[in-house]
């Protein structure tokens, strides 16, 4: 049985469920299963380049140092909707930036790529949304409009 975890839009009351990809990308799956031993919860804004994609910087502390480091798993530049998508940035590698910036994208619709003023980048594909996906993208294009929203992010049983 996959393992699975449920995005929600916390003032919204919409949830997707998405299925962890193990079997592709085991080291990433890992890292973000151990950081949901308690839920996530932040804001999430919509991307300014990928196409229709929200960005969740994740909370200080809660994932390792050296997580901009995970090696290459199950890459694409070119996600489809419900895609979950892993990057990190080394220090000063993301506009300077003297610390690691690190990602997880949500994807939640067509014509997206990982097109970005720093270029082309791959990212790791962990996570497949599998439930919900059409209601949760109503929400997530608002985004655009509406501006920053929250989220929360939790393991399911």
């Amino acid at each position: 049985m996959k393992k699975r975890i449920k995005l929600t839009f916390v003032e919204e009351g919409v949830s997707a469920i998405a299925e962890l990809l193990e079997d592709k990308a085991p080291k990433t799956c890992e890292m973000v299963w151990n950081a949901l031993e308690e839920p996530l919860e932040g804001k999430v804004i919509h991307a300014m380049w990928t196409g229709r994609e929200l960005s969740f910087t994740p909370p200080a502390g809660r994932f390792p140092e050296d997580a901009w480091k995970l090696p290459p798993e199950n890459q694409t530049a070119f996600p489809i909707p419900g895609d979950l998508i892993w990057n990190g940035y080394a220090p000063y590698q993301w506009q300077g930036a003297p610390h690691q910036v690190l990602d997880l994208g949500i994807f939640y619709g067509r014509d997206s790529r990982i097109l970005l003023p720093v270029g082309w980048r791959a990212g790791n594909l962990f996570g497949t949304i599998v439930e919900n996906l059409e209601e949760f993208a109503k929400v997530a294009a608002r985004c655009q409009s509406e501006g920053v929203k929250q989220i929360r992010i939790s393991r399911m049983p």
